[in-house]
């Protein structure tokens, strides 16, 4: 097991994340796809949800949320287009709120959702 996936994160004004990576879970249209060394070429549209990069253990090593976008998958790289892709750690309950509320967009609702159910559960 080594990390084989090159995996980049576009957003309009940048490249965010690109990095290598041991697995992908993408958040599709219909239901997650995850991205394994030597996947099938795949041109797939992504929806408003949570990437989840797996370690080698297949435990959740990092998280992005990403608005909507698209994925290509081919030979070892996935590349991820998106409107706004955020890391996880970078994020909090309050700034997610701060975000809301200067901005009030269906992407911004969905991630004040996110983090006010992850409190309830702690």
């Amino acid at each position: 097991m080594a990390l084989d996936i090159q995996l980049k994160i576009y957003m309009p004004e940048k490249l965010v994340l690109d990095t290598k990576v041991y697995r992908v879970i993408l958040p599709a249209k219909n239901m997650p796809l995850t991205v394994i060394k030597g996947r099938a070429p795949t041109l797939m549209a992504l929806s408003m949800g949570v990437l989840q990069i797996l370690d080698e253990t297949n435990h959740v090593a990092d998280e992005w949320f990403i608005s909507v976008g698209s994925a290509d998958i081919k030979e070892d790289t996935c590349t991820v287009l998106t409107e706004s892709a955020l890391n996880k750690k970078d994020l909090n309950l309050e700034l997610v709120r701060q975000m809301y509320e200067d901005f009030k967009n269906p992407y911004y609702k969905w991630l004040l959702d996110y983090f006010e159910k992850e409190k309830t559960k702690k």
